[in-house]
């Protein structure tokens, strides 16, 4: 159901941004201009659940949480179509929160 390749766009604490993300059995992986993604994730029907590593590559670009170096996130959203809404918050830090709304640009062979 979440296959494919997505778009993101996200707003936190210090922010918005966007990047890409691809959902592909069980694993997402993805990025922007200074982070990479990498996680799993489980589906139950319309629900999404999955917990991210953010990880930048490129010092000194700033991150919409706030945060120096890498992070986890855990997230659970909700899809409707080719449109997934998801809220994540900091592993640990349940009221450090991010809102997120991804697009499927593409479905996967």
């Amino acid at each position: 159901m979440v296959e494919g390749l997505w778009t993101v766009q996200f707003q936190g604490v210090q922010g918005g941004g966007g990047g890409v993300a691809v959902f592909n059995k069980g694993k997402v992986q993805g990025g922007d201009s200074g982070y990479t993604y990498l996680g799993d994730y489980q589906e139950d029907g319309n629900n999404v659940k999955a917990k991210v590593t953010v990880s930048n590559f490129a010092p000194g670009v700033p991150n919409v949480m706030g945060r120096q170096g890498n992070f986890d996130l855990e997230f659970a959203g909700v899809v409707n179509g080719d449109v997934m809404t998801v809220t994540a918050n900091l592993v640990g830090a349940p009221n450090q929160k991010l809102n997120a709304r991804l697009t499927r640009k593409a479905n996967l062979p």
